[in-house]
């Protein structure tokens, strides 16, 4: 899946322009809820500017009257530029890895320079779940591995077996524990039968229970 399929298109994004006052992107932000606001200027993606930059910048500027700050200041001067971006053809594990590097609730996501919209962490987190198959009515097995390497083939087969269906796979490999682990969400018609097989055939299966 690329990034674009999930992405809230340019029509549809609320946006400040630099040449705004801070009034006014405060404003917007505090009306609909948001913590940041993406700047533009036509199509051209400059920055994002948030309640907490100008909250900082005014009680960390000169002593002025909160309305006149508001009303003389503009957005243009208080961007915040250095802001990580998706691009359209970004396929959907490259963004999670933006998200962690971004402070804010959304990436925009850009094509040759050209602002198309933004993605946010909702829509990223409905993807991922969509993708695994918790969101769906099917059991999730855990089974502890000691390598992955031919494991995945030899469970595959064995579901297929029971005429079930593998609705999303996930494997574990953490570096702070030395444990293996795939995590299977199957639809199937007798899931403890395929559990006692999948257990009478060497797999370890640690915890089994209804997802979705």
């Amino acid at each position: 899946m690329i990034i674009q399929a999930l992405m809230t298109p340019r029509p549809d994004v609320h946006s400040v322009r630099p040449d705004d006052t801070l009034g006014k992107a405060l404003e917007d932000l505090e009306s609909l809820g948001f913590t940041a606001l993406p700047v533009l200027e036509d199509n051209k993606f400059l920055g994002v500017i948030t309640r907490r930059r100008i909250f900082e910048r005014y009680f960390k500027g000169d002593e002025v009257e909160k309305a006149t700050f508001l009303k003389t200041n503009l957005v243009k001067d208080h961007i915040i530029s250095e802001v990580q971006i998706a691009h359209s053809t970004d396929p959907l594990d490259d963004v999670l890895y933006k998200f962690l590097d971004s402070r804010y609730d959304f990436l925009p996501v850009i094509s040759e320079d050209r602002f198309l919209g933004i993605v946010t962490r909702n829509s990223m987190l409905n993807a991922f779940l969509k993708n695994t198959g918790a969101a769906e009515k099917a059991h999730r097995i855990a089974i502890v591995v000691d390598d992955f390497k031919g494991t995945l083939a030899r469970l595959t087969a064995l579901i297929s077996s029971h005429d079930a269906d593998i609705l999303g796979i996930v494997t574990f490999d953490p570096e702070v524990a030395d444990l293996k682990f795939i995590e299977l969400t199957v639809r199937a018609d007798n899931s403890r039968e395929l559990i006692n097989t999948l257990t009478a055939n060497g797999f370890s299966v640690r915890e089994a229970k209804l997802a979705g």
